[in-house]
């Protein structure tokens, strides 16, 4: 079977196209199929017209054939329709406008969801960053555009993230029951966020959202009041600890400078116990045995955990003012920082305490985001951050040809 034979049965091409050429460019590793268009006629809705033109020569780019790229290439012919309107003829291998096939598009989708790095995805693909950006784009924007409309959530989280290496912010909403991002917004003014629940649910006010989790915020706990006024507010145990942890580092931070056994001593002191090597808790053990003010901070969060296993309205009162007394008491000017700002959101946390909540779901994606962030060194801009945050934690159903 000669080669245009070949490429003629494996091709989506149909019956109207015809390989014409196929040409090698060794230099170049690359393979040009030319095609051109049979008939001398479009047929729309069994009514025959009569082709009109040809636009010029134009390429889409088809998977690599073993080491060469793969380009198909035709001049797309053009017709008059009844209502006297120039009309190119649909291709069957790709969308006229982008530049590759339909099946080069599922190819890089199926590696993007391997590889989360575009540029190594280019690289494999023999393509170029652009094309898979794009195509991650528009499979992105055709999927939530079929998703429509969603206000099926109950419990939903709210929090920020630093998508580039500057301060700028985006709002991400998180259904929490699902696991799954469900918008995202640039800000975290409340106006950014009142916009971003309405494009998403075509509603100002969520009536049936019954839990809300978000940190101590005022402009996420405020405009969360007005759109889910029946919901309760919970501030979740992973930005609490974070807080507190926060504390610890930055006592340690002001010690090292006169207390030697701080020296490389940032993760014995930060991890918990179960995660730190055997170097890290025989530092920690000298720390904790000297009695540093980092290891003072560090008692105040561990003994904030245990809050969480109180029960009754009552008794976590008791147990979070002696909790409170004790942490005043170290002295330590970022443990009280931090006691004074949970002074301010007693509700929120005692919620979080007394309903159990759990953030493993929040922290999950919270942990996959940031490391989505990292592997792209930041995101040039917010619209970059929001399709790759939506393509791989917004569990919609990406299409693998667009």
């Amino acid at each position: 079977m000669e080669m245009s034979a070949v490429l003629q049965h494996l091709l989506p091409l149909g019956t109207d196209w015809e390989i014409k050429e196929v040409v090698f460019e060794e230099h170049l590793k690359r393979i040009d199929i030319k095609v051109i268009y049979k008939p001398s006629f479009f047929m729309v809705e069994g009514i025959r017209y009569k082709i009109y033109d040809e636009l010029p020569e134009r390429e889409w780019q088809h998977l690599p054939w073993f080491q060469y790229c793969c380009y198909i290439k035709c001049k797309i012919p053009r017709f008059i329709n009844g209502e006297g309107q120039v009309r190119i003829v649909p291709v069957p291998w790709a969308d006229s406008r982008k530049g590759y096939t339909s099946l080069f598009s599922a190819q890089v989708i199926a590696m993007l969801q391997l590889v989360q790095v575009q540029s190594k995805v280019a690289l494999i693909c023999q393509t170029s960053d652009y094309i898979v950006r794009s195509i991650m784009e528009d499979a992105v924007n055709k999927a939530i555009e079929k998703r429509g409309i969603v206000n099926d959530f109950e419990y939903i989280s709210i929090d920020e993230k630093a998508f580039a290496r500057g301060h700028d912010y985006a709002s991400i909403l998180i259904d929490s029951s699902a696991g799954k991002v469900l918008e995202l917004t640039e800000g975290r003014k409340a106006e950014n966020v009142s916009a971003m629940v309405f494009a998403l649910t075509d509603k100002e006010i969520l009536p049936d959202v019954k839990m809300v989790n978000l940190d101590m915020w005022e402009a996420y706990m405020n405009v969360m009041e007005k759109i889910a006024p029946n919901a309760v507010q919970v501030h979740d145990k992973f930005h609490l600890v974070k807080k507190l942890s926060d504390a610890i580092n930055k006592t340690r931070q002001k010690e090292v400078k006169t207390e030697p056994l701080l020296k490389e001593a940032r993760f014995a002191v930060l991890k918990n116990e179960a995660n730190r090597t055997t170097r890290q808790s025989s530092q920690f053990d000298a720390i904790n045995d000297a009695n540093l003010l980092t290891a003072q901070a560090w008692r105040v969060r561990e003994n904030f955990r245990a809050l969480f296993e109180q029960t009754g309205y009552l008794n976590l009162i008791e147990v979070y003012d002696k909790w409170m007394e004790n942490a005043l008491q170290t002295g330590i000017k970022y443990v009280i920082d931090v006691v004074r700002t949970f002074e301010r959101h007693l509700v929120g946390i005692f919620n979080a305490i007394l309903y159990k909540t759990t953030s493993a779901q929040h922290e999950r994606i919270n942990g996959n985001i940031q490391s989505l962030i990292a592997k792209a060194r930041g995101f040039v801009n917010f619209e970059r951050f929001r399709i790759n945050v939506m393509f791989y934690y917004g569990k919609i159903n990406i299409p693998h040809k667009i």
